[in-house]
């Protein structure tokens, strides 16, 4: 079989042009068996308590620092990242999970108001599995700073990761698994465009959020537009870079 961009995502040391890892793209059913895996996870995930959801990220946290040097040397691996950049990325990531495991209870509490002169509350309640597209500049951190919130609140995440960052998405699941984290409610797939506009279009996703180009970013945004859903796009950049 040839193994190329179209039928794999294909990991490449950026340093060295050695070949790390080759994964086929998701199919059909590999979409639908993680489809059905975030709806069962997130129906039980919803009904769990804040104060457990923190205790959860405390042990993310705690995971996460276990695997920091294994985190940093695939970052540094997969993208090229300088290692000390990349340990800063995970240290950054770990403490994520402590600072919304104390501040975001609080932040999520039922807030009285009124409405006509009528005594009101509002409420955050839990959306349902968020599906992120994520990029490869900050492999870890990317997907932490949007996974943390979103779970805490009782939301499932279910991540498609940038194809050359593999390594990297493999071993975050893993993080997640060691803390103690429902299948389910944290999960990710090698899915390509037309296996994420499968995804977006299925009820048993709830929202989108996409980090990546303008392009790509508009693709998206016009098919979550078009199922009414909730769509976060950070996109591009303007800042100018010149090489002498």
């Amino acid at each position: 079989m040839t193994i190329t961009p179209a039928t794999h995502a294909i990991s490449i040391n950026p340093a060295t042009g050695e070949q790390l890892s080759v994964l086929p793209w998701a199919g059909a059913d590999d979409i639908e068996n993680a489809l059905q895996l975030a709806a069962a996870g997130f129906r039980d995930w919803r009904e769990t308590n804040i104060d457990y959801r923190a205790e959860k990220l405390r042990d993310i946290g705690k995971a996460l620092r276990a695997r920091s040097e294994e985190m940093a040397q695939m970052i540094t691996r997969e993208m090229g990242k300088p290692i000390n950049q990349a340990r800063a990325e995970v240290a950054k990531s770990a403490n994520l999970c402590d600072w919304y495991a104390e501040h975001g209870p609080a932040m999520l509490k039922a807030e009285p108001t009124l409405v006509e002169n009528q005594q009101a509350v509002i409420e955050y309640r839990p959306l349902g599995t968020i599906l992120a597209i994520m990029p490869w500049n900050f492999p870890l951190w990317q997907v932490m700073r949007g996974a943390v919130p979103i779970i805490l609140a009782g939301n499932g995440y279910l991540l498609k990761h940038a194809p050359n960052v593999m390594g990297c998405a493999q071993l975050i699941a893993q993080v997640f698994k060691d803390a103690g984290i429902p299948q389910g409610v944290y999960g990710w797939l090698n899915a390509d465009n037309d296996g994420v506009s499968q995804m977006i279009k299925d009820s048993r996703i709830a929202a989108v959020t996409v980090t990546g180009s303008v392009r790509a970013g508009a693709a998206i945004g016009a098919q979550a537009g078009a199922a009414l859903k909730k769509c976060v796009l950070e996109l591009g950049g303007s800042d100018p870079f010149i090489v002498l």
